[in-house]
């Protein structure tokens, strides 16, 4: 797990509210890789961009999605706006992306669907490595869209460890955004 270790080692030196997401954050929450992963990705806060441009920029090469199924452009800092969220980093030796999430004074909302939202401070957790990560119910929500296996895999290694309010967190939010998901009959 060498990999999600030295990104949030850079992460920790920007100086932001950030999580290890994606499927690092469910391995992370878990305490040992699961499956085989092909990237790493990060949350920040959107109002966060600059400063994330501002100490990264130096050294990394900056990307960003805008607008959304673009292609990949030079990010010059000039904050991307929603339905935009991703931002890649890359050097010689390690690449992540970025995703943005949108919060409003303490309240996070879901990229996806505006109707779902949650205190920002029940977005991030740490895991037992000391690796803030977004928590698993959020990431599952994110995951829930796809039916890759690897994302099918996510919630059946994770279900067993989410307690009963982050279940049911997740089951009322896929009824809102995905009503009649396979996964709310496990929940």
């Amino acid at each position: 797990m060498l990999v999600p270790f030295s990104v949030a080692e850079v992460m920790s030196d920007v100086g932001v509210w950030w999580g290890m997401g994606g499927g690092w954050a469910i391995d992370l929450w878990l305490g040992e890789q699961t499956r085989e992963h092909h990237d790493v990705e990060v949350v920040v806060r959107r109002c966060d961009q600059a400063a994330v441009h501002a100490v990264l920029a130096a050294n990394w090469e900056l990307r960003c999605l805008d607008p959304p199924g673009s292609g990949w452009r030079e990010w010059n800092g000039a904050p991307i706006e929603h339905p935009a969220f991703q931002l890649q980093a890359r050097s010689s030796t390690i690449e992540f992306d970025i995703f943005t999430e949108t919060v409003d004074d303490a309240t996070w909302h879901f990229r996806r669907d505006g109707r779902i939202s949650r205190p920002v401070s029940e977005v991030i957790t740490f895991s037992g490595s000391g690796v803030p990560i977004v928590r698993p119910e959020i990431q599952l929500l994110y995951m829930a869209k796809s039916t890759e296996a690897k994302n099918q895999h996510d919630f059946d290694v994770t279900r067993p460890t989410l307690d009963a309010g982050a279940a049911h967190w997740l089951a009322d939010a896929l009824a809102v955004t995905l009503p009649g998901h396979r996964w709310m009959l496990a929940l």
